[in-house]
C-alpha cells in the first residue's frame, strides 16, 4: 500500500467512527427528549432494545472495517 492510500484509508476511517457515533447520539437524544416525555412504556422500552440494536450494529461494523483495513495494510507490504 503506498503511503497516500493508507493516510486516506485512516482519514476514510475516521470519518465513518464519526458518522457511525453521531448517528448513535441522535438516536439516543431524540429517544430521551421526544420519545419519553411521552410517558408510553411500551414504546420506551422498544426505543431502547432499537438503541441497543443500533449500537451493536455500530460497533460490529467498527470491528469489520477494523479488520479489513488491517489485511489491506498488510497484503500491500508482500509485494
Amino acid at each position: 500500500m503506498n503511503k497516500w492510500q493508507k493516510i486516506v484509508g485512516i482519514i476514510a476511517f475516521a470519518l465513518i467512527v464519526i458518522y457511525e457515533l453521531l448517528i448513535w447520539v441522535n438516536a439516543y437524544v431524540d429517544m430521551k427528549y421526544i420519545v419519553e416525555p411521552n410517558e408510553n412504556d411500551f414504546l420506551v422500552e422498544r426505543m431502547y432494545m432499537r438503541i441497543g440494536s443500533l449500537s451493536f450494529g455500530m460497533w460490529l461494523n467498527f470491528a469489520l472495517v477494523v479488520f479489513l483495513f488491517i489485511c489491506i495494510w498488510r497484503k500491500g507490504g508482500k509485494k
